[in-house]
C-alpha cells in the first residue's frame, strides 16, 4: 500500500521503552488462549474479506496489524458492555498480539495470490485453476513465508534491530487502547461509526438498489465521451477510506496520472489512431505498460538507493548469533521447526506446482529458493521503509522464470505468486514479531498464531474467491476491473512472445514510464526537503494508469477530505482518522461482498 496516513502514524509512534521489553527467564504467559484465537480469527477474516474486495477493486490493501489492533480490541469491548461475564475479562496485551497477529496473518498474508496471480490465470486459461490447487497453493506460500521469516527475526530484529514502523505503531496503539484513554474510545466509536455509516449505504445502493453506483459525466474530450475514458462520479464510500490512507501527496499524483492518462494521452492516441479501442480495458492494453514501468523502476531505485540493503540483508542472516538480553530459547521458535518446516512445505508447494499448474518439480523447488532470497529484500525494505515491495520482487521471479520456462504462461504467473505471497508473508511475520516483542509476547506464540492465521485466511478467501469471480466475465470496469492480475498476465504474454510482440506505442511508453520512475525517485531523494513534498509519488502516478479515472478522483477527495480534518484538528484527526477510513472500508467492502454472494446463489 502507498504510504499514507496509517504509514505517517507508524513513523511517529513512540516506542515502548526500553524496560518495558522482556528479558530472559522472564514470565511469559500464555498469549494463545481460544479467546485471542477467536477473536483474532474473526477479525482477520472480516479483514481477508475487506481486502480481497479492495484489492479486486483497487489493487491496493489497507494495512493489517495496526488494524487489527483497533478493530479486536473495539470489538472486544463492545462484547464486554454485552456482557462482561461472558466475554470478560478483558484481553491482555499478550493475548492482544497472538489476536492481532491471527489477524494479520489471515487479513494480509494470504491475499497476494489472489488479487494477482489468480487473476492472471482466469484472463491467460479462461477457467480457475481447480479448487484444491488454489487452497494448497496460497495455504502453503503463506505458511512457508512465516517458516523462512524466522532466521531474518534473529537478524533484522535482534542482531540488527530495525524499526518495522506499522508494527511499533500496532504496539503503541494497543497499549493506548488498554489504557483506555479519550484517544481509544474515540477511535472505537469512529471504527463503529465508519462500518455502520458505510454498511448502511452499501445496501441501499446495492441491496435495495436506490441510487447507482457510479453517475456518468456529460461531455467529451478530444471527441470521446468521458464515459468512454472512465470518467464518472463514483457513489461509494470505500476509495474515499482508501485515500484518507494513502494521504494527500499519494492522492494527488492519482489524480494527476488519472488526468495525464485518460483526459489527455488516451484521447489523443485514440485520435491518432495509436489506441484503436477506447473504454477501460480498451486503453488498459497499453496504459499497463507504463504503469508497470514506472512501478518497477521506483521500486528498484528506491531499494537501490538504500546504500548497502543487499549486503546488510544476508550480512545479518550471517553473523546473526544468540546476544545477552534476548529471549530464552524455551520461548524462541525451535531449529527443528525450521528446518522441517521448510523441507514439507517446499515438497508440497512443488509437488501442487507440477501437477496442477504444470510448474516443473525441479523449478519449483528453484522457485522456493528464489523466494528466500526476494523475501530476504522484502522483510529489510519492510523493517526499514514500511513498505513491501512484494509486486515487484514478483516481477523479478516473472523474469526469471521466462528464462528458464520462454512460452509458458501459465507457469509464469504462478511463479509471480510463489514469490510475492512468500514476500508478503515473510514481511508481515517480522512486522508481527516487533510488535509482539514490545507487548511481551514471545516468539514462539507469534509465530503460531501466524500459521494459525494462514489457514483461516486460505480456508475463506479461496472459495469466497471463486464465488465472487465465477467465470472471466466477472473481470470488468463495473464489477472487479483487478488491474494488478491484469499486469501480471500481460507481463507474461511479453516474456512468452518477446518484446517485438508489443505495439511501438506500448514500448516507448515503457520506456518513459520506467525513465519517470527512476526520475521521480532521485528528484524525491536529493531535491531540497521543501521541495520534496510537491513531487509526485510515483506508485500513486504509475497505480493511477490502470485505475478507472473515476476510483483515483474518489481517492483523492479521501485524501483532501483528511488532510484537511488534520489540519483543522489534528488532535481529534490522530484519534480518528485511521479508524474511520477502516471502517468506511470495512464496512462498504462487507456488505457489498455479501450482496454479490447472496445474488450469485439465488442465480
Amino acid at each position: 500500500m502507498p504510504e499514507g496516513a496509517a504509514r505517517d502514524e507508524a513513523r511517529t509512534a513512540p516506542a515502548v521503552p526500553e524496560a518495558e521489553t522482556p528479558r530472559a527467564g522472564a514470565p511469559s504467559p500464555s498469549a494463545l488462549t481460544p479467546r485471542a484465537l477467536a477473536l483474532g480469527s474473526l477479525i482477520g477474516a472480516l479483514m481477508c474479506l475487506s481486502n480481497l474486495y479492495l484489492g479486486l477493486k483497487t489493487s491496493l490493501t489497507f494495512p493489517a496489524a495496526l488494524i487489527a489492533c483497533v478493530v479486536g480490541l473495539g470489538l472486544q469491548r463492545t462484547l464486554l458492555r454485552l456482557s462482561a461475564a461472558r466475554f470478560g475479562p478483558p484481553l491482555s496485551l499478550r493475548e492482544t498480539s497472538a489476536m492481532q497477529s491471527a489477524a494479520s496473518s489471515a487479513g494480509y498474508s494470504t491475499g497476494g495470490t489472489i488479487v494477482t496471480a489468480s487473476v492472471a490465470w482466469l484472463l491467460l486459461s479462461g477457467h480457475h485453476p481447480p479448487l484444491w490447487a488454489l487452497l494448497l497453493w496460497t495455504l502453503l506460500s503463506s505458511a512457508l513465508g512465516v517458516v523462512l521469516a524466522l532466521p531474518m527475526q534473529r537478524a533484522f530484529i535482534r542482531h540488527d534491530p530495525l524499526p518495522f514502523p506499522s508494527g511499533m505503531a500496532a504496539a503503541s496503539v494497543a497499549r493506548s487502547l488498554h489504557a483506555g484513554d479519550s484517544a481509544g474510545r474515540q477511535g472505537a466509536k469512529a471504527l463503529g461509526v465508519g462500518a455502520l455509516g458505510a454498511g448502511v449505504f452499501a445496501f441501499a445502493r446495492d441491496g435495495l438498489g436506490l441510487f447507482p453506483a457510479a453517475l456518468a459525466l456529460p461531455g467529451a474530450l478530444l471527441g470521446v465521451p468521458l464515459s468512454e475514458l472512465t470518467f464518472s462520479a463514483e457513489l461509494m464510500l470505500l476509495p474515499l477510506g482508501t485515500g484518507a490512507f494513502v494521504g494527500l501527496r499519494t492522492g494527488a499524483s492519482l489524480l494527476l496520472g488519472a488526468l495525464v492518462c485518460y483526459g489527455g494521452l488516451a484521447p489523443w492516441l485514440h485520435g491518432h489512431g495509436l489506441l484503436k479501442e477506447t473504454g477501460y480495458y480498451g486503453i488498459l492494453e497499453w496504459s499497463m505498460w507504463p504503469c508497470a514501468a514506472m512501478v518497477a523502476g521506483a521500486s528498484f531505485t528506491h531499494l537501490a538507493l538504500q546504500r548497502g540493503l543487499l549486503r546488510r540483508t544476508f550480512g545479518a542472516l550471517l553473523g546473526a548469533r544468540q546476544s545477552p538480553g534476548e529471549w530464552p530459547e524455551s520461548t524462541d521458535v525451535p531449529r527443528t521447526w525450521f528446518l522441517s518446516g521448510v523441507v514439507l512445505l517446499s515438497l508440497g508447494l512443488a509437488t501442487v506446482g507440477a501437477v496442477a499448474f504444470g510448474l516443473p518439480f525441479p523449478l519449483g523447488l528453484l522457485g522456493v529458493l528464489l523466494s528466500f532470497a526476494l523475501a530476504a529484500v522484502a522483510c529489510r525494505a519492510t523493517g526499514e521503509t514500511d513498505m513491501t515491495p512484494s509486486g515487484t520482487l514478483g516481477h523479478v521471479a516473472q523474469l526469471a522464470f521466462g528464462i528458464l520456462m520462454p512460452g509458458n504462461t501459465l507457469a509464469n504467473t504462478v511463479a509471480a505468486s510463489l514469490s510475492g505471497n512468500i514476500a508478503a508473508s515473510s514481511a508481515d511475520l517480522l512486522t508481527d514479531v516487533k510488535a509482539g516483542t514490545l507487548l511481551g509476547a514471545a516468539p514462539r506464540q507469534t509465530f503460531l498464531a501466524q500459521l494459525w492465521g494462514c489457514v483461516v485466511g486460505s480456508a475463506l478467501i479461496v472459495p469466497v474467491f471463486y464465488l465472487l469471480v465465477p467465470d472471466v466475465s466477472a473481470i470488468s470496469e463495473e464489477r472487479f476491473p483487478a488491474p494488478s492480475g491484469f499486469i501480471v498476465a500481460g507481463v507474461a504474454r511479453v516474456l512468452s512472445s518477446g518484446l517485438g510482440g508489443l505495439p511501438e506505442v506500448s514500448r516507448w511508453s515503457a520506456l518513459v514510464g520506467a525513465l519517470l520512475g527512476v526520475g521521480l525517485v532521485l528528484l524525491e531523494r536529493f531535491a531540497p526537503e521543501r521541495a520534496r513534498r510537491f513531487i509526485p509519488s510515483p506508485t500513486g502516478l504509475g497505480i493511477a494508469f490502470v485505475l478507472p479515472a473515476s476510483t483515483s478522483l474518489s481517492i483523492f477527495l479521501g485524501a483532501v477530505a483528511a488532510a484537511l480534518l488534520a489540519r483543522a484538528r489534528p488532535t481529534f484527526a490522530d484519534g480518528v482518522t485511521v479508524p474511520l477510513a477502516s471502517g468506511l472500508i470495512a464496512g462498504e467492502s462487507l456488505v457489498s461482498l455479501a450482496i454479490l454472494l447472496v445474488l450469485g446463489a439465488s442465480s
